[in-house]
């Protein structure tokens, strides 16, 4: 039996040499220069800029909207709690809204309660929705408030030809994490509709530091160590009963979004700039996005296809509007801490969630009855792999385990 993994690092051992190359000769200026070109042809506005992740991005973004009066950003407490800390770090207020789980934006009643005169901004997180729900959301609330679009695990994702996720309201970010559809490393970018404002941001930019060397260079031997543990037979051998044994502790390690921390003070890392020699991987990685979301999307139909219909969230029938990095899916009995371990128990370690409830972290003696829906997502989702590691007949075990448990029968 071969076994699957969730880890996959989008990218490749010539992109591996082709970093190390531009930081031998130093090209690292010129590439990010054409890597920011890409970007923007990408999505066709001169508004974007690099960061150095995305949560830095978060970060800019709101030290920009927030003032003496307006500190307050509301936001959905099922989010990574990195954007949550982003927004005490630039001196803010999160304000917690409750989900609509129809289409994981805002819930609208809740939402209109806690709007008030000292709100400076709404962060969206695009989760999964359907291009009618986002549009009358725009319609209600693109001038009652700045709205902040979180695409970090929906890169590539868009309602029309020319429309993409984090460029419909007034600013979006982007993450170009280890794993996520485009890969730098690290990586981020921001789209600012508003010239001035953006601006402003690459003002602020420009008092930041270059990412240090060393630091890069960690990064990229820890990814290729990642690589080589999670690759084909090594993970068959040895990484999988390794994570059979010590299943907490190493999904801590690689899922920290899972066991969140929380900092009374801004880290280092949010005084880098995007580190130039990284850019020659978003370059080669922008050549084959397309490819890559068109086979998420095949995969996608592939788990409709085998899974209950009963388990699918259903709007994920409009496929150009999500570039599902993963497939979630909402399950009916089991909770998915429980499904993931009888996943792995059969060779594939499977993300339980790339979100949590952060109201259970950041107020833990508060009354998660409040979010009731956050705290429903927390537990229920499962976030399914879609990298070209997992084939049909992966899908197929993957989905009969699933079914068995939510349904006490194979389908």
């Amino acid at each position: 039996m071969i076994k699957k993994t969730r880890i996959n690092i989008n990218t490749s051992f010539k992109i591996y040499i082709k970093v190390f190359l531009s930081f031998i000769f130093n090209t690292g200026k010129k590439n990010k220069k054409y890597f920011e070109k890409l970007i923007r042809n990408y999505f066709f506005t001169d508004n974007i800029l690099l960061t150095s992740q995305g949560r830095v991005a978060a970060f800019n973004i709101f030290k920009v909207i927030l003032s003496k009066k307006k500190k307050e950003i509301l936001i959905s407490p099922y989010t990574l709690t990195e954007v949550i800390n982003a927004i005490i770090y630039a001196g803010g207020k999160p304000v917690y809204v409750e989900i609509n789980l129809k289409n994981g934006l805002p819930l609208e009643n809740d939402l209109n309660k806690k709007i008030n005169e000292n709100t400076a901004g709404l962060v969206i997180t695009h989760l999964y929705s359907n291009k009618e729900d986002i549009l009358n959301f725009h319609k209600k609330y693109n001038e009652k408030i700045k709205i902040i679009e979180d695409v970090a695990i929906n890169f590539g994702a868009k309602i029309d030809e020319h429309k993409f996720l984090g460029t419909l309201f007034d600013y979006g970010f982007y993450s170009f994490g280890i794993m996520k559809h485009l890969c730098t490393f690290h990586g981020g970018a921001i789209y600012c509709k508003d010239a001035s404002k953006l601006y402003e941001i690459e003002k602020n930019l420009k008092n930041n530091i270059n990412y240090p060397i060393i630091k890069s260079l960690k990064l990229v031997f820890f990814c290729m160590f990642i690589d080589f543990f999670y690759s084909k037979y090594i993970y068959n051998f040895f990484t999988h009963y390794i994570l059979m044994l010590s299943f907490k502790k190493l999904d801590e390690l690689m899922n920290p979004n899972v066991y969140p921390k929380f900092f009374n003070f801004t880290p280092e890392h949010y005084k880098y700039n995007f580190q130039s020699s990284f850019a020659i991987a978003g370059i080669e990685n922008l050549k084959s996005l397309e490819i890559k979301i068109n086979s998420k999307i095949e995969k996608v139909k592939l788990y409709e296809n085998y899974l209950d219909k009963s388990l699918r969230i259903n709007y994920f029938i409009q496929y150009k509007i999500n570039s599902f990095l993963e497939f979630p899916i909402l399950l009916k009995k089991s909770n998915n801490n429980f499904l993931s371990k009888e996943l792995l128990k059969i060779g594939y370690d499977i993300r339980r969630t790339w979100y949590v409830n952060s109201i259970r972290y950041l107020k833990p003696n508060s009354n998660l009855e409040d979010f009731y829906n956050c705290e429903y997502l927390h537990k229920k989702v499962l976030s399914l792999p879609t990298h070209d590691q997992i084939s049909e007949k992966d899908i197929i075990r993957i989905c009969e385990l699933i079914n068995l448990h939510e349904n006490d029968e194979i389908i």
